[in-house]
C-alpha cells in the first residue's frame, strides 16, 4: 500500500529554501521555461558561481539546481512573453512574503518586476509590475481578491506571522481559539498541522487540550520552542528525508521528533532534500497508479451505489404499499374521488382541480400519476386505478428491485475479487521489488560518475561534453587536481581536495579515467593518463586552434601514469553511513567483500547490469549509469557469483 506522502511545501521549508537562495541574489535571469501546466524553471547566471537553475514543480515544491531538467524545446506563450520583458534582468531580492507560501523574486529591470510563486491551492506564477499583474499562468476571481492581466495584485487576506509577532500576540491568539492545542497551532497560529504536532511534542503539552485552558506559562513554553525551531530552520538546517519501509514520507529542513522511529537520510543542502524526495515520491506514485486497479475501484463504487439505490427503491415502495393498506378507506377514497374529478380534463384544468385536494404533491395527467400522502407517506400513484392494484404494482416494484440487488450483489462479489486479487498481486509484486531492487541513497555527485578513492577522497567524471564542462567550471578549486587519459574521447575528471593524494590515489585516478574513454570499446588491456594542476587547465585555445565543448587545453607538465590496466570493480561500499554501488578501479575496494571485476570483453553489457543488479538487489538503472562504456569480461568474482 502506497504510504501516506508529503505533497506540497510547509512554510517553514520555505523559509529555508529562501534562505538557501540568497547567494543567487545579484545574478541574472537568463531563461525561464515552462511547461506540463504547472512546472516553471528559472536559468539564473551568477557572477563569480556560474549557473544556477531555480525548478519549481507542480507549482508546489521549488528548490536550486546545479542541472537543468529536461525542458521542451517550444517554449509555451508564457515563457515567450516572460523572456521578452524580463531575459537579462538583476535579481535584487529573494524573500517569502509573511509566513505564507508565497515566494516573490525582485527583479530590477524599469519599471520594476516580481516573480509571485504562490504554492498553496492550485498554485500560480504571476508576473506583477508597479502592483499591476502583468502575466499569470492561471486567472482566477475570489471574493477578496481577482488574479488576472491588468488587475491589481493583492495578497491573500493576512494570517500570523510568528516570524514578525511578538509574544503577547502569540498570547491572545492561542487564549482566543476554542479548539485543541494542535489545531490552534495549526490554524490560528499559522503553523500547519505538522509544526503544530510537533511542538506538542517537544514541549510535552497534551495537544487535545483546549487551548484557552492552557497557563500563559505553557503558551510561553510553545512560543519559546517555536522560536527555536524557526532560528534553525533559517540559520542552522539539517535537510532530511523521513524514510519508512524504504519509502520516502517527508522531508523537513530539520529534524523531526515526530519521526524519531523512522530512518533518516541527511543531505547537504535543503534542495537536495527537496529534489531527491520529489524524484523518489513521484517514481512511488507513478507505480501505484496502475490503471487497471483505478478501474475496477471505481466499478466497485458505482456498483455499491446501485446496490444501495436498489435497496432504498425497494424499502420505499414497500412502504408505500404499506400504507395504502394501513389507511385502506381514505387511501381507497382518495383515488375515487381523484379519478373522477379529473376524467376527461385537459392537461391545465387537471392541475387547477388537483390543487384542491390537500394532499396531493404533484400531478403528471399524460401518465395518470400522482404524487400524494397517504396515511404519511409520499407514494407515487396511478390514479386511474384502484387501490389494490397500486398497492400490487408497488409490491412489484419492490420485489424487482430486491431481485435487483441479488444479481447486482453477485456482481459487486465478483468485482471485488478481482480487485482484491490483483492488489494482492501488486503486493506480491512490490514485495518482490523491495526484495530485489531497493535503490540505494542518492547523492549529489551521482550527477557525474564518481568512485572514493582508497584515501577516501571523492573522484568526479564527466559523463559527456555537457558533463565535463560543467565539472571543471563547478568543481575543479585550488585544492583539487585534474586527471585525463591520453587518448582522444576521454571525460574530464577532478580528484577533489587532490593537493592531499597520495601516488596510488593518483594512479587510480587515471585509471578511471581511461577505463571510461573509448578506449574500453577499442578493446585495449591497457593504457596512460595524467594528472594536472587546476590552474594548467584551460579553455582558452591557442592562436588558430578551437576548443569543442568539453574539451579543454592543458599547458605545462604532465605527470603521467603508464601502463595502466583497462579494469574497473563494481561492488557494495558504506558512503556516509549508507549503502552505496561503486564502480572503480580495484584498489579502492578494500573493505568490500562483494564485487565484480571486469574488463573490455564479449558479454552485452546490458546482460551484465542486469544480471549484476539482480544479485545486488539494486534497481538496474544503478549499474548500467556506473559501468564503463562498453561489453565487457568477468576478470574476478569476489562474494558474487553471476554464472556468466
Amino acid at each position: 500500500m502506497l504510504p501516506r506522502m508529503k505533497s506540497e511545501m510547509s512554510a517553514f521549508d520555505l523559509v529555508a529554501i529562501v534562505a538557501e537562495m540568497q547567494p543567487l541574489t545579484g545574478g541574472y535571469l537568463d531563461k525561464l521555461f515552462h511547461w506540463d501546466g504547472k512546472n516553471v524553471l528559472l536559468r539564473v547566471n551568477v557572477p563569480g558561481v556560474g549557473r544556477r537553475e531555480i525548478v519549481v514543480l507542480e507549482l508546489r515544491w521549488i528548490y536550486v539546481s546545479g542541472e537543468r531538467p529536461e525542458v521542451p524545446e517550444t517554449p509555451s506563450p508564457f515563457a515567450v512573453h516572460a523572456r521578452k520583458i524580463l531575459s537579462n534582468a538583476r535579481i535584487s531580492a529573494i524573500r517569502q512574503h509573511e509566513f505564507d507560501r508565497i515566494l516573490i523574486v525582485e527583479l530590477g529591470k524599469e519599471p520594476g518586476y516580481q516573480l509571485v510563486f504562490e504554492l498553496f491551492g492550485e498554485g500560480n506564477l504571476l508576473i506583477v509590475s508597479e502592483g499591476k499583474i502583468v502575466n499569470c499562468l492561471f486567472s482566477k476571481t475570489w471574493k477578496h481578491r481577482d488574479v488576472r492581466p491588468g488587475a491589481p495584485y493583492t495578497f491573500p487576506p493576512t494570517r500570523f506571522n510568528p516570524n514578525t509577532q511578538g509574544a503577547d500576540d502569540f498570547l491572545n491568539a492561542v487564549k482566543a481559539s476554542n479548539a485543541d492545542v494542535v489545531r490552534t497551532l495549526a490554524t490560528s497560529v499559522n503553523l500547519g498541522g505538522q509544526y503544530g504536532e510537533e511542538l506538542c511534542i517537544r514541549t510535552g503539552i497534551d495537544k487535545a487540550r483546549k487551548a484557552k485552558d492552557l497557563t500563559d506559562a505553557e503558551i510561553e513554553m510553545l512560543r519559546t520552542e517555536l522560536t527555536k525551531i524557526l532560528g534553525q530552520v533559517r540559520e542552522r538546517p539539517e535537510p532530511t528525508v523521513f524514510v519508512r519501509d524504504a519509502n520516502p514520507i517527508d522531508m523537513a529542513p530539520i529534524d523531526l521528533v515526530q519521526y524519531k522511529t523512522e530512518e533518516k537520510e541527511r543531505y547537504e543542502s535543503v534542495s537536495g532534500a527537496i529534489a531527491s524526495y520529489v524524484e523518489r515520491a513521484s517514481k512511488l506514485k507513478q507505480r501505484a497508479e496502475n490503471p487497471e486497479v483505478q478501474r475496477l475501484a471505481r466499478q466497485v463504487e458505482q456498483q455499491t451505489a446501485v446496490i444501495e439505490d436498489l435497496r432504498k427503491e425497494s424499502s420505499e415502495c414497500t412502504k408505500q404499499a404499506e400504507a395504502l393498506y394501513a389507511s385502506y378507506v381514505d387511501a381507497a377514497g382518495f383515488l375515487n374521488s381523484f379519478k373522477k374529478a379529473l376524467a376527461g380534463k385537459g392537461w391545465a384544468e387537471a392541475k387547477e382541480i388537483s390543487k384542491s385536494f390537500p394532499n396531493v404533491i404533484e400531478i403528471d395527467p399524460k401518465g395518470s400519476s400522482v404524487r400524494a400522502l397517504v396515511g404519511g407517506v409520499e407514494a407515487l400513484l396511478d390514479y386511474s386505478k384502484g387501490l389494490e392494484e397500486n398497492a400490487n404494482i408497488l409490491y412489484g416494484k419492490a420485489k424487482e428491485a430486491r431481485a435487483k440487488v441479488v444479481n447486482a450483489e453477485a456482481a459487486l462479489a465478483d468485482t471485488t475479487k478481482k480487485l482484491e486479487e490483483l492488489k494482492a498481486k501488486e503486493v506480491l509484486a512490490a514485495a518482490a521489488r523491495e526484495e530485489q531492487a531497493r535503490p540505494t541513497k542518492p547523492f549529489w555527485f551521482e550527477s557525474y560518475r564518481w568512485f572514493i578513492t582508497s584515501g577516501g577522497r571523492l573522484v568526479l567524471a564527466g559523463k559527456d561534453a555537457r558533463t565535463n564542462d560543467q565539472l571543471v567550471k563547478k568543481h575543479l578549486t585550488p585544492t583539487d587536481r585534474y586527471a585525463h587519459a591520453d587518448v582522444h574521447g576521454a571525460p574530464s575528471v577532478v580528484i577533489k581536495e587532490g593537493a592531499n593524494a597520495s601516488e596510488e590515489e593518483f594512479r587510480e585516478a587515471c585509471q578511471f579515467a581511461l577505463s571510461l574513454s573509448k578506449a574500453w570499446n577499442a578493446g585495449a588491456r591497457e593504457g596512460s593518463a595524467y594528472w594536472v594542476l587546476p590552474d594548467q587547465v584551460s579553455k582558452t585555445p591557442n592562436p588558430g586552434e578551437f576548443v569543442p565543448r568539453g574539451a579543454f587545453i592543458i599547458r605545462g607538465k604532465r605527470n603521467y601514469e603508464h601502463h595502466l590496466p583497462l579494469e574497473l570493480a563494481i561492488g557494495e561500499i558504506e558512503h556516509q553511513g549508507a549503502r552505496k554501488i561503486m564502480c572503480g578501479p580495484r584498489t579502492a575496494f578494500r573493505s568490500s567483500k562483494r564485487l565484480i571485476v571486469i574488463a573490455p570483453g564479449e558479454v552485452k553489457r546490458g546482460r551484465f547490469s542486469s544480471t549484476l543488479a539482480k544479485a545486488l538487489k539494486v534497481p538496474e538503472e544503478e549499474i548500467s549509469k556506473i559501468m564503463p562504456p562498453g561489453d565487457v569480461q568477468i576478470v574476478e568474482e569476489i562474494g558474487l557469483s553471476l554464472g556468466l
